[in-house]
């Protein structure tokens, strides 16, 4: 099925500058198992906060469908 990934903030270094793609990912797939397609293993970054599919904030083991528009953030901070 094809969805749309889009990086936000520090994250974009992860598609080398892009904020999105267009990919394809195996049928009824994870949030987290969509990252891995695109070589993103979030419980590697750090700075990873949370995901959201189109525009609400979800579990990263939530399941997709055809045309989901998955967005991954960074962890914000301020003082």
């Amino acid at each position: 099925m094809k969805i749309t990934i889009q990086l936000r903030g520090s994250l974009t270094k992860y598609f080398q500058g892009e904020k999105v793609r267009s990919v394809e990912v195996p049928d009824d797939c994870t949030a987290e198992e969509a990252l891995k397609t695109v070589g993103i293993d979030w419980t590697a970054i750090r700075n990873f906060g949370f995901v959201a599919v189109n525009s609400r904030r979800v579990m990263i083991y939530d399941r997709l469908k055809e045309g989901d528009e998955l967005k991954a953030y960074p962890k914000i901070s301020g003082g």
